[in-house]
């Protein structure tokens, strides 16, 4: 999920430290909550986005799921085998306007 903290250069080798863990999960859950869509980058394995990607599921949201090919490695099945995620597997940043122009355009 892209939010707009991700980019927040202020943001330390530790994530958002003036927050406490209840206000990030309330905050959180109200950003899945009132989504239209949850994107997710899971090329990197993180049980904050496995945790949000579940309650997107339990939510009913639209979600895209981004996984950059790497050798050696593989996505979790547990997101490939998903029947309610759009996966999309990509090997450069370059490939993704179009992948976000199909997903948005697809009802």
């Amino acid at each position: 999920m892209l939010t707009e903290h991700v980019g927040d250069k202020n943001l330390s080798s530790y994530g958002e430290t003036g927050l406490s863990e209840n206000d990030i999960h309330s905050r959180d859950i109200d950003w899945l909550t009132s989504s239209d869509v949850v994107v997710a980058e899971v090329t990197t394995t993180s049980l904050g986005v496995g945790y949000e990607l579940g309650i997107a599921e339990e939510l009913q949201k639209k979600v895209l799921c981004l996984y950059r090919e790497q050798e050696g490695k593989r996505l979790s099945a547990m997101i490939v085998g998903n029947p309610k995620f759009t996966v999309q597997f990509y090997k450069s940043l370059d490939e993704l306007d179009e992948v976000f122009k199909k997903f948005f355009s697809e009802k």
